[in-house]
């Protein structure tokens, strides 16, 4: 499998950035945009994409934007969102090359992914309270502001949206965010096909202004899916690029990170997750070293291609098989699921399965494999895009405060709350 490419790579500035307009060149390599003249679109304040947050824990968290000229750039000051002492800190800036210019081919007003050089901006926000929204914003322009929240203390309740196949060209992504984030949630579970080449009318650059406000909203930790691959160079030049580094521990492909006790863990369904292989033994040893952490709760697993279905995917039994008893073991009382465009719940013992794959591609049959032997398991499901929010509740099993819960909501485009449910944990 072409994927894993390296991702930050200093280079020489390959294709010039103005503030005028452009001059649009079919797809080919960096030389020949070079040679061709290319120039790339750049606003007043230099930022091409972003900014977004990642990699939160307790006390820091990252920062990262995208720009179309060197040096446009460098700076972000937060405070917290309650209000107090605004400070600033520098960002570092690496260029990056981008091979090829890739177009939509249906939407031709669509801004294409411009071959050439770009420039990415870090910003390590560090000393942060614990359990604290904070707002930031760029030295660029103050209008490039976001949100993000430290992770919550143990037994605190948090507050996560999940969403997957995001397809917003289509026209039912921006809807579906607007009822979803009036939630406001801590931070935002993806589960992977993040963007679209493949529908022939969406490009990163048209992606990035319809899902601002996910991004704006609290740190983003997306799962790896098939559509992050749809070209040999996508995944280094724009998934891991924009996103690689998101949670702790594991690595790009399969990460984990914690908020309120709770721990999340991503594994990549692009490479194999059985008990073999390298994944599933990361993933076996890191539930149960979470299930040792002062003030554990329970686990959250999420990725893309489900492990149960009824839709029109296929799923995955022998991985299953393999992994509920760890999960089990390990208290892993919630799995997210994608690449089925639709909604599903399944209650098995234990262990509840979320199928949130609604986020904007083409909505398809939720029953077009209802015979299989565990559908009899699925108590909601639906044609409809959505996201799911969810709410844990109480506190740590081991205090008297009473038992942990965990509610979720799937909403849907036009605000209607089409499943609702509540799970007492152990």
């Amino acid at each position: 499998m072409i994927r894993k490419l390296s991702t930050l790579t200093a280079v020489g500035l390959i294709a010039a950035c103005t503030d005028s307009g452009s001059t649009p060149i079919a797809e080919g390599d960096v030389d020949a945009a070079a040679d061709a003249g290319v120039v790339i679109p750049c606003g007043a304040s230099g930022v091409s994409k972003g900014p977004w947050s990642l990699h939160v824990d307790g006390s820091s968290a990252i920062v990262r934007w995208e720009a179309c000229r060197q040096g446009a750039s460098n700076g972000v000051s937060f405070a917290p969102e309650t209000g107090g002492p605004q400070r600033s800190v520098d960002a570092t800036e690496a260029a990056f090359v981008v091979t090829k210019t890739t177009a939509a081919p249906l939407d031709p007003k669509a801004t294409p992914d411009y071959a050439g050089t770009w420039y990415m901006h870090e910003a390590s926000l560090t000393g942060l309270s614990p359990g604290t929204c904070y707002t930031y914003q760029l030295s660029a322009d103050s209008a490039l502001a976001g949100r993000l929240c430290t992770a919550r203390a143990p037994g605190d309740p948090i507050r996560f949206m999940a969403i997957g196949d995001t397809n917003p060209a289509l026209g039912h992504t921006a809807g579906t965010l607007k009822f979803a984030l009036a939630k406001n949630p801590d931070f935002v579970i993806h589960g992977g096909d993040i963007q679209y080449y493949a529908s022939t009318l969406e490009t990163w650059a048209l992606w990035f202004p319809i899902m601002n406000p996910m991004l704006r909203q609290g740190a983003f930790f997306p799962a790896i899916g098939n559509h992050e691959l749809e070209n040999p160079a996508e995944y280094a030049e724009y998934s891991t690029r924009f996103f690689g580094g998101a949670g702790f521990d594991g690595a790009t492909e399969h990460y984990r990170f914690e908020s309120g006790g709770v721990w999340f863990f991503s594994v990549d369904t692009q490479d194999p997750i059985t008990l073999s292989s390298p994944q599933g033994q990361w993933l076996t040893a890191s539930l149960a070293d979470a299930a040792t952490k002062p003030g554990f709760r329970f686990s959250v697993v999420f990725f893309h291609k489900p492990l149960v279905t009824c839709g029109d995917t296929s799923d995955d039994p022998v991985a299953r098989a393999q992994l509920e008893p760890i999960f089990i073991k390990n208290r892993v009382s919630l799995v997210l699921q994608a690449h089925m465009h639709g909604y599903e719940r399944f209650t098995f013992p234990g262990i509840t399965y979320v199928t949130t794959g609604g986020g904007g591609g083409i909505i398809v049959e939720p029953d077009k494999n209802i015979a299989r032997d565990y559908c009899g398991s699925r108590v909601a499901s639906g044609n409809y895009h959505h996201a799911t929010v969810f709410d844990v509740a109480g506190a740590a099993p081991a205090s008297d405060a009473g038992a942990p819960s965990l509610h979720g909501a799937a909403i849907d485009e036009f605000g209607a709350v089409r499943d609702d449910f509540q799970i007492t944990l152990p």
